[in-house]
């Protein structure tokens, strides 16, 4: 039973003449008689009773008719909603990032298609570390992820976006406040405030310490960049963020570190395999440079 056979089905019920109901769907009306005798053949018997050029329902056919209705209604509301998604007049968007950037990246982005597209379901999902984000990618779980590389990303698109720039955050009295600039290698004797996450040795932070010939030593961690400010304004030690982590506050001064300046790069994941039509769009946004702190530089969009 196909859906053209019911069309042609109903059409010829309504009007009760194959010739009228063959130019109400622009097709002769041989091919008309030919989708109803093949839907007659299926059913196993008549649905009109045919009188010249006159017809009429059969029983059969009575009680078809109001079933293909609601069987045609059902076919033309799926091809609308399928247009609505892909004209993203409705859908679901959904994406996932680590903390600080589901904070302070992504918002002005979600604003932006928000105002165009206010039909689409939206939902983000915070994870850490890194390797999080992109195994919840790989499985579904979101349509893109925002991470910072080095990052897992095997069996995924990748596009970096920008490179974030690291500065040093110390309490308002400490000695460095007062500099314009600093070189990383000239903190390595300090105590040092620490993100939990970063204690790995490919983890971006943890990574530029190295670089710089130097272990953080380590005398207070927390599980957020927030809380790692908190603890630098109470006078714990000093700490390393990205600029995009770093928000003012009481207590504490940010200080720029001295070229070359070290920085992660941040990038968007998705499987190339699963891209819906509002992840598609989200992207293109994604593209257009964000409003975030000094020293980032736009890095080419890649596949």
């Amino acid at each position: 039973m196909e859906i053209f056979q019911l069309r042609c089905f109903v059409t010829a019920a309504r009007l009760l003449h194959f010739s009228r109901a063959a130019e109400a769907l622009y097709v002769a009306q041989p091919s008309l008689s030919l989708q109803i005798a093949r839907l007659e053949t299926e059913l196993g018997t008549p649905l009109f009773h045919r009188q010249g050029r006159r017809v009429s329902l059969t029983d059969a056919g009575q009680a078809l008719l109001p079933l293909a209705e609601r069987i045609l209604e059902g076919e033309a509301e799926a091809r609308r909603v399928v247009q609505q998604v892909v004209g993203l007049e409705r859908g679901r968007l959904s994406l996932c990032a680590l903390p600080a950037l589901d904070q302070h990246l992504l918002p002005p982005w979600l604003a932006h298609f928000r105002r165009d597209h206010p039909g689409v379901e939206i939902r983000v999902r915070e994870l850490r570390p890194a390797r999080a984000v992109a195994q919840a990618v790989l499985q579904g779980q979101a349509d893109l992820g925002f991470v910072h590389l080095p990052c897992e990303t095997a069996g995924l698109s990748v596009r970096a976006l920008f490179e974030d720039a690291f500065a040093l955050v110390v309490p308002e009295a400490h000695p460095l406040a007062a500099r314009e600039s600093v070189k990383l290698e000239e903190s390595a004797g300090a105590d040092w405030v620490w993100v939990h996450e970063a204690q790995d040795a490919d983890h971006p932070l943890y990574a530029a310490c190295l670089a710089a010939s130097f272990r953080p030593r380590v005398v207070c961690e927390s599980g957020s960049a927030q809380g790692v400010a908190a603890l630098v304004a109470a006078g714990l030690g000093i700490t390393l963020l990205p600029r995009l982590a770093i928000e003012e506050r009481p207590g504490i001064r940010v200080v720029t570190l001295a070229p070359p300046t070290p920085s992660r790069t941040l990038a968007v994941l998705w499987n190339p395999e699963a891209l819906s039509h509002a992840a598609r769009a989200f992207l293109a946004i994604c593209d257009t440079a964000p409003d975030l702190p000094p020293a980032e530089e736009k890095l080419p969009p890649h596949d």
